[in-house]
């Protein structure tokens, strides 16, 4: 009779081949039915010197992973693992919960689930603000093949203050939901729109891979509309305040014609000060924030992407051809950058504008990253931007990163919505509520008058006043922070939906994930150019 020890011998020597993987689940059934758990056999994995598995207990918010390691064995990572201990016919058996504390124990024992930077690979990142995301994330996935590279962990400070949330339960949640979808690929991780170096030192600590550097709050937000007499002066306020790099850029570029292709771009000596009054204080910061990165990642891989995108004019030619100028100059790093394109790019719903120009103005950006980097074009408030995802793809000859975060928010919502209309109908009308104050920090289109009250709508009503139609969008986009950290009452009384909405996507996971997955799909096949 085969022992246990065998079993989980076979398993380890080949757990890729169909035996050694009937061997691990056979194991497995037999320890999994002895702790009364059910094991999610599509998680079955093999670290080095040990065997790991999710598993479901009665209640499906205590998931517990089973580490089963031969006996006399100990791997330098099981110690990471904080639970409960025994031994099974000869097989150390470990169960432990999926916690804080676990995710990183279960990083080192399965390497893939350890962010890494992903360099000029055509990537996307997932956002996802309530931490149930990823499995529909992965399952999106797998469906569009192995063009696309994954940012399963991916949030901002903003978002995680809005959510009551750390970088470190980001970065758990997405680890566990990448090991409960079985995803085996390498992944990444975004520090999503960093403003100070204390962000940095919190998403460092954390595991995270790419910085985002924000530096919003230093660029010069009324520089198109100066005079030349105003940009003048505030040139001289640059040169006055020893500005890093600002002394030399005239001598460096004004005059200068340079070649992108499609088009020339010759850059005057007016436009080079404008664009330094712009800019020069941004790049000033980007610089610091850059050093701060590096020494907060101490030796450790990482990369930078740098958004200009949260300004109140698209990012010109020019603009963009003297930033990507100074970056290089300065030996900035960068793997991707987000300028603000022509159109509007509105949370939650469509491309909104002049596509023939969009698709001008990118090939221009695009020949800028190549040409001064390589580096890839970012596009933020990239969720359901179906109208611009084709010619992304074929104009950066896929060196492109999207940003999504709020359309995994608004589809799990959709998952409530069809479990629980009665319940999502609370969650429309709280929204309905809050949304005249958390819409002032967004650029959004919605009223309140445009999408009815729930009150008396049918379930299909609901799902396509609110889910469906832009207006209803984003009154649910906007409004996540302050459905998601409500309390029935102080400060430390229960919150008033979110343990609700979780408890309810995990009694309906596999609606949750496909609902996900068909929307996200979408997203990823017109960005591979596929049909959506």
């Amino acid at each position: 009779m085969t022992t246990q020890n065998e079993l989980l011998h076979t398993f380890l020597k080949n757990p890729d081949s169909e035996n050694g993987r009937e061997q691990g689940l056979r194991l497995i059934r037999s320890i999994a039915e002895s702790l009364t758990v059910n094991p999610l056999t599509e998680t079955l994995r093999a670290g080095k010197d040990g065997l790991l598995i999710l598993t479901e207990k009665k209640k499906l918010s205590e998931d517990l992973a089973l580490v089963c390691t031969p006996g006399g064995t100990t791997p330098a990572w099981l110690d990471l693992f904080v639970g409960e201990r025994v031994e099974i016919e000869g097989v150390q058996v470990l169960a432990a919960r999926c916690t804080l504390e676990n995710a990183s124990a279960l990083q080192a024992a399965l390497p893939n689930l350890v962010p890494v930077p992903l360099g000029l690979s055509p990537s996307f990142g997932f956002g996802d603000r309530i931490g149930l995301a990823t499995p529909g994330h992965a399952k999106a996935m797998y469906a569009q093949g192995k063009t696309l590279v994954p940012i399963f962990a991916q949030q901002s400070v903003r978002e995680m203050t809005r959510t009551d949330r750390t970088p470190g339960q980001v970065m758990a949640d997405a680890t566990w939901g990448a090991f409960r979808a079985g995803w085996q690929g390498q992944v990444g991780a975004d520090a999503d729109h960093l403003k100070t170096a204390t962000d940095v030192d919190d998403m460092a600590k954390a595991g995270f891979t790419l910085f985002t550097l924000d530096p919003s709050d230093h660029v010069d937000q009324r520089a198109d509309n100066y005079t030349e007499t105003q940009v003048d002066e505030r040139f001289w306020a640059l040169l006055q305040d020893k500005v890093p790099g600002a002394s030399e850029v005239l001598g460096l570029y004004a005059g200068k014609t340079i070649d992108l292709g499609s088009k020339k771009i010759q850059l005057g000596e007016n436009e080079i000060k404008r664009a330094a009054v712009k800019y020069g204080r941004a790049l000033a910061h980007i610089y610091a924030m850059a050093e701060h990165a590096a020494r907060a990642m101490a030796g450790r891989g990482f990369e930078l992407e740098i958004s200009v995108d949260e300004t109140e004019q698209p990012t010109s030619i020019s603009e963009h051809l003297f930033i990507a100028l100074e970056l290089k100059r300065h030996e900035v790093p960068l793997v991707s950058l987000a300028p603000r394109f022509v159109g509007d790019f509105e949370k939650g719903v469509d491309y909104r504008g002049d596509v023939t120009r969009f698709d001008a103005e990118l090939t221009l950006h695009a020949a800028i990253a190549e040409q001064y980097g390589p580096y890839k074009i970012s596009l933020h408030s990239g969720s359901d931007k179906f109208g611009v995802y084709p010619q992304l793809g074929r104009i950066t000859h896929q060196a492109f990163h999207v940003k999504t975060a709020g359309t995994s928010y608004l589809e799990a919502l959709r998952a409530a919505c069809r479990a629980d209309p009665d319940f999502f109908r609370e969650i429309a009308v709280f929204s309905l509520e809050q949304f005249e104050t958390d819409r002032a920090t967004y650029h959004i289109s919605a009223t309140l008058s445009g999408t009815p009250a729930p009150d008396g709508l049918s379930a299909s009503e609901l799902e396509h006043l609110y889910l469906n139609e832009d207006n209803g969008r984003q009154i649910l986009h906007v409004t996540y922070g302050s459905v998601l950290t409500a309390r029935t009452g102080g400060n430390n009384s229960p919150y008033r939906f979110r343990e609700r909405l979780q408890a309810l996507l995990l009694e309906h996971r596999d609606l949750h994930d496909q609902v996900l997955a068909d929307h996200l799909g979408k997203h990823l096949r017109l960005l591979c150019g596929k049909e959506g």
